[in-house]
């Protein structure tokens, strides 16, 4: 699992950890969930990660769970990795690799591997200053096509979460923390010019949609994880 250029850049830049990180070029978090939770204990243990917008708003701490693997009521073992300043469930790794979220010892998936969660995170931190809309009325492919036009070479990213990045504009797709299989996914267009959501006809297509500027009244790190 390794990390790209721009999530290697966050990762010396941006993160906060307990104790000073070695600058590094390249990054390759292990596959092994079982080597990758000593890879965390033993280097990431302790450090915090700004999100800028999302599902992870916020600043997310890595810290694994001394009480060790636990299995869901559908079987799935799983070890919690991280909290969220906002969000009240656990980020957690599942045997397999996978990411994703639990609330009361049920596993919700939300990522193929690790790599894919700090890649989401990163992105979020690429966009600051621009125009965020927030819409579940939108349709992934529909605002992929839309915003693709007159652009080209886009970075593609994620499984269950995934997005689409141009220079200038981004899709975001994400599926709600709860889990609800009757809630569409929430979508993010998010763009450097702050005339195009309308342009586009997007603020007509859903006129509940939220808007926001990307880094904006960003938190300060909480006092209990300085």
């Amino acid at each position: 699992m390794r990390l790209t250029a721009g999530s290697v850049r966050f990762l010396n830049e941006e993160v906060r950890a307990p104790r000073r990180l070695p600058e590094v070029d390249s990054i390759e978090f292990l596959s092994e969930a079982g080597d990758l939770v000593e890879l965390l204990m033993e280097e990431w243990e302790g450090s915090t990660l700004p999100c800028c917008g999302g599902n992870y708003y916020g600043w997310t701490l890595l810290s694994v769970s001394r009480n060790g693997w636990m299995s869901s009521p559908d079987g799935d073992e799983f070890i919690c990795i991280a909290e969220n300043q906002y969000a009240p469930c656990a980020i957690v790794l599942r045997r397999d690799g996978r990411v994703g979220v639990s609330w009361s010892g049920e596993y919700l998936d939300m990522f193929a591997d690790f790599a894919e969660f700090m890649e989401t995170v990163t992105l979020w931190s690429t966009m600051r200053g621009w125009t965020a809309m927030e819409s579940a009325g939108l349709r992934f492919s529909d605002a992929v096509e839309v915003i693709s036009r007159g652009r080209a070479h886009p970075v593609t990213g994620g499984s269950t979460t995934r997005w689409v990045r141009f220079d200038d504009a981004a899709v975001l797709e994400e599926p709600y923390l709860t889990g609800s299989s009757g809630r569409p996914p929430r979508i993010h267009v998010v763009v450097a010019d702050t005339e195009l959501p309308a342009r586009s006809g997007f603020v007509e297509s859903d006129p509940n949609a939220k808007f926001s500027t990307i880094g904006r009244g960003f938190p300060e790190l909480p006092p209990r994880w300085v």
